[in-house]
Parts: structure tokens; sequence; C-alpha cells
């Protein structure tokens, strides 16, 4: 294989493949930090982290692990898992300290384990059907569509006021820029759809006067400390909510990668191991994400709605845009300056990222017939994982803390209920008798 000194346009995907990964590992931090009651400095800190991880990460997936263009970033399931804690901590006045470092060792076990399970993982592969990976990006789009429509809108902090209202509709013109330059754009203007909304937004906040640009933090190196939340430590009710959760890491990798394949054209067969791969790296990654103090790190699923929209199908911008953003965690003045990204303005991309998703979803879903009983399965899993999204917070605040973990995150009961399904519900063949829940898989 030749390779080539990158010209400009290898550079700028490498740029907008970095901006991408910075748009998605920005807002986490900075809700980690509302949440525990973080002070700005740890803040700053955790978003640092959540830089060098997230970048480090995504560079070993792409070299050792899947081999795809799939960025790493925090992870919704950890997210709500995190914000579940740290509401029932609120509430009961516990130490939130406590709560980050007993959430810090439920991530070391899910990385032990996953790569204790690496070399078996593919026989795992077979319960990933396309109604399970299907009715996971589903799942998935509508939950974090919603996280991004109220970053767009100001929601989630009382009613809405005038206040919001401008940059509210800054960002739906920015997400309707990005969704049209998507669709209608061509060659350049399409290929960079993202960059150049972030940019047109950035520039009309700071026009307004609505994201002044000015750095306190002139430091240009510090190294990440570790386990800045403590010694990690465990109890029964979370080692044993890990195990439905590795479950859920397994499904959003090969939902990940399931749906990148469709984007690349690209057949699994012709890559047998990297379920195996991806697997042992995302348990090194749960090592890092817990030893660094951030939110669990894993691979992406929007980002093959991602690729699908920009047209970046290499491999080589996809990696530096990862090293990029890893080597600049080490610089606090430049991270300082890439966290003034209006979080309206990132919002508003991810959900235009996120468009191509839900039909990646509908298409891995209608891979197979629609018969009566997938029908109904995937009517049953959308209902009651959606439904418990509308549920209030407080819902299950007397249950024990394991149904907290698993039953206040509709994503997770979701999929857990199409897996369940799709096992125990057999398919009778055309002859009227019970096909085998058996799926062939070669590895």
């Amino acid at each position: 294989m030749r390779i080539q000194s990158p010209g400009w346009h290898e550079s700028l995907g490498a740029l907008q493949w970095f901006v991408y990964l910075l748009v998605y590992s920005i807002p986490i931090p900075i809700v980690i930090g509302g949440l525990y009651h973080l002070p700005a400095p740890e803040v700053e800190g955790l978003m640092q982290r959540t830089f060098l991880v997230a970048g480090a990460t995504t560079v070993l997936q792409g070299v050792f692990g899947h081999r795809r263009p799939i960025i790493d970033g925090p992870a919704g399931i950890w997210l709500s898992v995190f914000v579940i804690l740290g509401d029932m901590a609120l509430r009961s006045g516990g130490d939130p300290a406590n709560t980050l470092s007993l959430l810090t060792g439920s991530m070391m076990l899910a990385g032990i384990v996953l790569l204790l399970i690496s070399r078996v993982a593919h026989r795992f592969a077979g319960w990933f059907t396309p109604l399970v990976t299907g009715s996971f990006m589903l799942l998935l789009s509508i939950q974090l569509g919603g996280v991004f429509l109220k970053g767009m809108l100001g929601a989630g902090h009382g009613p809405l006021t005038s206040t919001h209202a401008l940059p509210g509709l800054i960002a739906i013109g920015v997400f309707l820029f990005v969704f049209g330059l998507s669709v209608w754009g061509k060659g350049w203007w399409k290929s960079y759809a993202v960059l150049i909304g972030i940019a047109v937004g950035w520039l009309v906040f700071s026009c307004l006067g609505l994201r002044p640009m000015s750095v306190a933090n002139l430091t240009w190196f510090r190294l990440p400390e570790v386990f800045v939340w403590g010694a990690p430590h465990l109890d029964l009710g979370m080692a044993i909510a890990v195990f439905p959760l590795i479950l859920m890491l397994l499904s959003s990798t090969m939902a990940a990668t399931e749906s990148m394949d469709q984007v690349l054209e690209k057949q699994a067969e012709e890559d047998p191991k990297h379920v195996f791969r991806s697997t042992a790296v995302s348990g090194v990654t749960h090592l890092l994400s817990a030893s660094f103090s951030t939110v669990g790190i894993v691979p992406l699923g929007g980002s093959a709605g991602y690729v699908r929209m920009t047209g970046h199908r290499r491999i080589a911008p996809f990696l530096i845009g990862g090293l990029i953003m890893a080597c600049l965690s080490f610089m606090p003045a430049v991270i300082g300056v890439l966290t003034m990204l209006p979080a309206p303005v990132a919002y508003a991309v991810e959900l235009a990222a996120f468009v191509p998703m839900v039909g990646l979803g509908v298409r891995a879903i209608m891979r197979e017939a629609m018969t009566e009983r997938r029908l109904t399965i995937l009517g049953v899993t959308l209902l009651v994982g959606t439904s418990l999204l509308f549920l209030p917070a407080d819902t299950f605040a007397a249950a024990p803390a394991i149904v907290q973990y698993i039953a206040g995150n509709g994503l997770l009961v979701g999929v857990l209920i199409v897996l369940i399904l799709e096992r125990i519900w057999v398919e009778p063949d055309s002859k009227g008798k019970k096909s085998s829940l058996k799926p062939s898989m070669k590895c």
C-alpha cells in the first residue's frame, strides 16, 4: 500500500473528525459537573481527561480494534447510570464523592469482564440479530434526540423564556443549515457540512454577543490526573447491574460496527475477528475510563450517520482526528478555547448527524421479513423503551438500588426486552414447526 502525505482535503477531513469528536465530548463533563456540583476547575479537568481517553481509544479501536471509522465517546448508557446514581445521592443526602468512586469501581469491573469474555464474545454475536441492532439504533436515536433537542432549546431548567429564545432559534437554524447541506449540498459543501455548520453557528453567537471569546486558563501544558474520584469500590447492587450493562455495551459496539458496515458496504465475514478485537479494546477503554475518572467511553453508533452524511470513509483522516484530540488534551489553554463552543450549536449539529441513524435502524430491521412475531417484538420494545423516558425521575425512588439502576433507563430496558424475546419466542417455519433459536455464526 502506498502511503501519501495528507493533502488539504484529508487535512480538512481530519479537522472535521476532530470537531465531531469534540462536539460529542464537550456536553457530558458539563452535565456531570452540574449534577455532582463539581467546581469549575474540576469540570475543566474532567473535560481534559474525557478528551484524552476519547481521542486515544478512538485510535486504538481504529488500529487494533474494529478498524472502522467509528469514533469513541462518552456512552449514553453510562451517562444515564451517572444521572440515576447522582439523583439518588441528591435525594438521600449522600456524598457525591462516594457515588463517583462507586461508578469508578463499576467501570473497572466492566472493563475486566469485557477483557475476560473477548475471546468468546463472537458467541454472543448471534444474539444481536437485525431486529436487536435496529431496535437499539432507533431507541438510541430517540433517547439522544430528546437530549439534543433539549440542549438546543435550553430546556430542562424550568419554563422556556425569552432568554432561551434567540439561542434556540439560532440552534434550529444551524440544524436546518447542516441538514440542508448534507441532503442537497454538492461536493465540498456536503462533505464538510458539520464543520461549516459549527463555524457559522459559533460566528453568529459571537457576533451577537451571546458567547464572548475569552480564555481564563492560559496554562499550556498539564498532565491529566488519575483516580480523581478516589479509589474504586463496589456494592452488591451495582456489581449485579454491571452485567446487563455489559450486554448493552456489546450491543452498542456491534450495532455501531454493523451500521458502519452498511454505509461502507462491507461484509462482517471479511473481518471475522473484529468482535474479539473490538471487545478486548473496549475492555481496555473501560479500564482507562475508570483510571482517568471519566464517563465510560464506547464506540458511538452515530458515526455511521456522520459518514453517510459527509461521505468521509477513509481511515487516515479519522485516525489523525483522534490523535489531534488526544494530543490537545494536554493543553488546558486550547481546551479553554474549544470549550467555548456554544452548547446549542453543538447539540444542533449532533441532532443533524443523527438523522441518518434512524434510517439505518429501520434498514437493519427490514433486512429480514417483517413477520407478525417480529412486528410484535418491535412494538413492545419501542413502546416500553420510549415510555420509560417520559416517567418522572423519582418514579422508582422507593425501589431497591438495582431496580433503579435498570428500570430508570429506557434504552437498557428496551434492548433487554428485544434480546430476551428474540431468544425465547421462536419463529415457526412455513410448515408450522418451530425453527431453531440459534443463528449460525462462523468466526
